[in-house]
C-alpha cells in the first residue's frame, strides 16, 4: 500500500480560467461560468449537468452544489450564453452567466454581487423559518391539546395559509413544476403532503356536512402542514448557512495578495495599485511589504517569509537572482525586483484555481434521501390513487368519503418530514458533541467520507510539529564552554529580528547568561550578522556566510547540520561553535499515530522541508520512511493525494498552512489544525480547535458514530413508510376491519419525526 516518493513537480503553467475541462482531440475548449439558484441535493447536480451536456457545444459540465457555480466546458465559441441559461431553466433552476468583470472582482477578493445575493437568499429563508415557526407552534399545541373555542378551525386555515403561501411556496412552485416534468424530487412529496393535509382540513371546516355524513368529527390538520413546512425549512437553512462558507477559502486566499505596488520607472518610484503590475516591470519592496507578483530579485538582500507556500516558518533569505512569490512577506531588507509573473499566473493564483477545482467535486450525502424520493414520489402517488379507486369503486358506503379519506391519509403518512429531519439531525447532534469536544465538522459531507478513509497525509510543520524553532543543542568549538559561546552569540542575535536569534535568546534568557557587549552589530548580505565585541569582529550565520569570512569549521559540525536548521558563530577569526535548531513534535503525536496505525491506516508525511529534516521528525513521530516525501509545495500535496486517490486509496488530510488548502480540499475529507490559519480551515471539513493531533482520530470516531446514526435515521424513515402506506391505504381493512383516520396518520407521521430525532440525541452520550 506504499507509494513511492512523489517527484518533484515542475511550477503549475499559466491559467485563464478556474477549471480547465478534458477537451476532445483538436478542440479548441472555452470555459464559462454560471451561478445557479434552488439546487438542494445531488439529484439537482445529475439534472443541471445532463441536461447541459445535451446541448451541442458544451463538452463538459461540473456543478458544485455548495457554491452554487457551474463550470461549462465549450468545444465552439458560439455556443450562446443564453443557451445554457434556458437549459437549466428548463430544469426548474434560476441560472446567471458569471461576468469575467465580476470574476476578476471575486478573486482579488472583493464582495461581489453573488455574495450579496446569497446573503439576500439566507435572509429571506431566515424569515421564512420564523414565520413558520411562530405560527406552527401555537397551532400544535393548541391542536393537540384539543383546546376549543369560537372559529378555531377558521383561524388555524388563516395562519396555515400563510405558513404555505409566505414560507411554503418554494416547495409548491417547484414540487409541482417537477411533476410536470417528470422528474418528481423531495420538494414534490413536501408539496403533496403538505397540500393534501390543508386541502382535507379546508373542505372539513367549510363544508363539515361532508364528514358529519359518517357521524365523525370533521378531520382537521392544519398542524400537521405548518410542522412539515417549519421543519423543512429550518433544514434548508442550515444547508444555505453551509454554502455560504463554501466560498470562505477563496475570499481569504485572494484577501492575502498585496494592494499596491511601488513601481520604477526611469528612476521614478510611483506607487499603484497591484492588479495593475505588468510583466517585466521593475518594482521596489520594502521591509515588511508583500511582493505584488511572483518575480526575481535584481538587487538587495533580504529574508522572505514563505511560510503561505511552503509551509516552514523559517524565513528564506534571498539575493540578487534568487525567485520570490507574490503575497509572501518581505523581511528585513529593501529590494528592487523584476515581475515575472502576475494575474492568474502567480503561484497564489494557482492555489486559488486548486481550491476551486476541488470544491466542485464534492456532493452531500442527502442524496441517497433524493435517489428514493424520485421513485418514491410516483409510488405513493399511485398507491394513494389505488386507494381512492378501491374504495370508491367497491368500498363500503360512504364511498366517497371513506375513499377520501384513505388517499389522504396515504398522502399524509408519507409526507416526508422524517425524511427530510433524518440528516439535519444527525448532523446537527454530532456537530454540537463535536463542538463540544473541540472539534468542527463543516457538513455533512465530510461526516459521509471520513467512513472511507484509508489514509492519512500530514503535513509538517504546525501539524506534528509545535511550529516554531528552538534551540535543540549547543556545539561549541573546542576550547570553549557552552555558557561563553551562548553569552557571545546571544549578545550578537539581540540586534537580529529572525526567528533564529528569537530562539538563542529564550535560550539563552533561560539559561540566565550574563551577555557580551556588542557594538556595531549590522546584518550582512548573504545569510548572517556581524558586529564588534571588545575590539574583535564576531559573525553569526549559515555555514556559507561564516565560511566566507575566512573561518574554518569542522567537519563534524557541518555533518550535523545536514538533517538540522543550523546557526554558526566565529569572534576574531576563530570558530565559535554551532546551534542546531528543531521544530519539536507535539507530545502526543507518537501516541496517536500508533492508535490511528491501529485503525489500519496508512499514514502518510509531507514537507517543504530538507528530506533529512523530514525523515528525521518521520522517525520520531513512528512514521515510515518510505511514506515520507519532502521538499514538497503546494501542487505536490494536491498532486499526491490525487495519486493516492488514483490508486483507489480515500485519503484525508491533516494540515494548518495557506500552502496546505489544495491539498486539504483535494483530499477525501480535509482536516485543519485550528491553530493554523483561516484559509486552511476555510478550505477544510473539520478543524481541530486546540491543533492537537489527538483531534484527528477523535474526529474519524466521531464521523463514524453520526454516519452510524444518520443512515439509521434514514431507515427509519424509509422503513416507517414502507411499514405504513399500506395501513393508510387499508390493506388491514377486509381482515382486521381496521382504517386508519388521517388525525392517525397525521400522529404517526410526528411519532416517525420522534423516532428519528430521539435516534440522533444519542450522540450526546458519544464517548468521543
Amino acid at each position: 500500500m506504499n507509494l513511492p516518493s512523489l517527484p518533484s513537480l515542475p511550477t503549475l503553467p499559466a491559467v485563464e480560467t478556474p477549471v480547465a475541462p478534458e477537451k476532445p482531440p483538436g478542440a479548441s475548449v472555452e470555459t464559462l461560468e454560471l451561478t445557479v439558484e434552488g439546487m438542494h441535493c445531488a439529484s439537482c447536480v445529475a439534472r443541471i449537468e445532463g441536461a447541459l451536456r445535451k446541448v451541442s457545444g458544451v463538452v463538459s459540465a461540473s456543478v458544485d452544489l455548495l457554491s452554487g457555480h457551474v463550470i461549462v466546458g465549450l468545444s465552439s465559441p458560439h455556443v450562446k450564453p443564453g443557451t445554457l441559461v434556458a437549459a437549466i431553466e428548463e430544469t426548474g433552476y434560476r441560472a446567471e452567466v458569471r461576468e469575467a468583470a465580476e470574476l476578476a472582482r471575486a478573486v482579488e477578493g472583493f464582495v461581489d454581487e453573488e455574495q450579496l445575493e446569497r446573503a439576500m437568499r439566507l435572509d429571506r429563508l431566515t424569515k421564512q423559518v420564523v414565520v413558520a415557526a411562530v405560527i406552527a407552534l401555537p397551532v400544535t399545541i393548541l391542536s393537540m391539546l384539543d383546546i376549543q373555542f369560537p372559529d378555531r378551525d377558521v383561524i388555524f386555515l388563516a395562519a396555515t395559509a400563510l405558513v404555505l403561501g409566505f414560507s411554503g411556496h418554494e416547495f409548491f412552485s417547484k414540487g409541482l413544476g417537477a411533476i410536470f416534468r417528470l422528474s418528481p424530487d423531495m420538494n414534490t412529496l413536501i408539496a403533496l403532503g403538505t397540500g393534501t393535509a390543508f386541502l382535507i382540513s379546508t373542505l372539513a371546516t367549510l363544508a363539515p356536512e361532508l364528514f358529519h355524513a359518517t357521524g365523525a368529527h370533521a378531520p382537521v390538520y392544519f398542524e400537521a402542514a405548518a410542522v412539515i413546512i417549519a421543519f423543512v425549512l429550518l433544514g434548508r437553512l442550515l444547508e444555505e448557512k453551509a454554502r455560504e462558507k463554501a466560498g470562505e477559502s477563496i475570499r481569504k486566499l485572494a484577501g492575502l495578495a498585496a494592494r499596491k505596488a511601488r513601481i520604477v520607472r526611469n528612476g521614478v518610484e510611483e506607487e499603484i495599485p497591484a492588479n495593475g503590475v505588468r510583466k517585466g516591470d521593475v518594482l521596489r519592496v520594502l521591509p515588511g511589504e508583500k511582493f505584488p507578483a511572483d518575480g526575481v530579485i535584481l538587487e538587495g538582500f533580504t529574508a522572505a517569509d514563505e511560510s503561505m507556500v511552503t509551509g516552514e516558518s523559517i524565513p528564506v533569505e534571498k539575493k540578487k537572482g534568487d525567485p520570490v512569490i507574490g503575497a509572501t512577506l518581505n523581511g528585513t531588507g529593501s529590494i528592487l525586483m523584476r515581475a515575472t509573473r502576475v494575474g492568474a499566473e502567480t503561484a497564489l493564483s494557482q492555489i486559488v484555481r486548486l481550491v476551486r477545482e476541488a470544491r466542485m467535486t464534492k456532493a452531500p450525502i442527502q442524496r441517497l434521501a433524493d435517489r428514493v424520493a424520485a421513485v418514491f414520489v410516483p409510488v405513493v402517488a399511485v398507491i394513494a390513487l389505488a386507494a381512492f379507486a378501491v374504495w370508491y369503486f367497491a368500498g363500503p358506503e360512504p364511498r366517497l368519503i371513506r375513499a377520501l379519506t384513505a388517499a389522504t391519509s396515504v398522502l399524509i403518512v408519507a409526507c416526508p418530514c422524517a425524511l427530510g429531519l433524518a440528516t439535519p439531525a444527525a448532523l446537527l447532534v454530532g456537530i454540537g458533541r463535536g463542538a463540544e469536544k473541540g472539534i468542527l465538522i463543516k457538513n455533512a459531507e465530510a461526516l459521509e467520507k471520513a467512513g472511507r478513509i484509508r489514509a492519512i497525509v500530514f503535513d509538517k510543520t504546525g501539524t506534528l510539529t509545535e511550529g516554531r524553532p528552538e534551540v535543540e543543542s549547543l556545539l561549541p568549538a573546542p576550547g570553549r564552554t557552552k555558557e561563553e559561546f551562548l553569552s557571545s552569540l546571544a549578545a550578537l542575535e539581540r540586534h537580529s529580528e529572525h526567528p533564529l536569534a528569537r530562539a538563542v535568546l529564550k535560550h539563552a534568557d533561560s539559561a540566565k547568561l550574563r551577555p557580551v557587549a556588542v557594538k556595531d552589530a549590522v546584518a550582512q548580505p548573504g545569510g548572517g550578522i556581524r558586529g564588534m565585541v571588545e575590539g574583535s569582529v564576531i559573525v553569526a550565520g549559515s555555514a556559507d556566510f561564516v565560511s566566507g569570512t575566512g573561518v574554518v569549521i569542522p567537519a563534524d559540525h557541518l555533518e550535523k547540520a545536514t538533517d538540522s536548521t543550523a546557526l554558526f558563530a566565529a569572534v576574531g577569526g576563530r570558530y565559535l561553535g554551532a546551534v542546531f535548531f528543531s521544530d519539536p513534535l507535539k507530545p502526543d503525536v507518537p501516541a496517536e499515530m500508533e492508535k490511528l496505525a491501529d485503525r489500519g491506516l496508512s499514514l502518510y508525511l509531507l514537507s517543504g522541508d530538507r528530506p533529512e529534516v523530514a525523515r528525521r521528525l518521520a522517525r520520531e513521530a513512528g512514521l515510515s520512511e518510505e511514506n515520507t516525501v519532502a521538499g514538497v509545495k503546494p501542487e505536490g500535496k494536491a498532486a499526491f493525494i490525487d495519486e493516492l486517490r488514483g490508486k483507489g486509496i480515500e485519503a484525508a488530510m491533516a494540515g494548518d498552512g495557506i500552502n496546505d488548502a489544495p491539498a486539504l480540499a483535494r483530499a477525501t475529507v480535509g482536516i485543519a489544525m485550528g491553530t493554523g490559519t483561516d484559509v486552511a480551515m476555510a478550505a477544510s471539513d473539520i478543524t481541530l480547535v486546540g491543533g492537537s493531533i489527538r483531534g484527528v482520530r477523535k474526529a474519524l470516531e466521531l464521523a463514524d458514530a453520526t454516519r452510524k446514526i444518520l443512515f439509521q435515521n434514514l431507515a427509519l424513515a424509509f422503513v416507517y413508510n414502507i411499514l405504513l402506506i399500506p395501513v393508510a391505504a387499508g390493506v388491514l381493512y377486509p381482515v382486521l376491519g381496521v382504517t386508519m383516520n388521517p388525525m392517525l396518520a397525521g400522529g404517526a407521521m410526528a411519532l416517525s419525526s420522534v423516532s428519528v430525532v430521539t435516534n440522533a440525541l444519542r450522540l450526546r452520550r458519544s464517548p468521543v
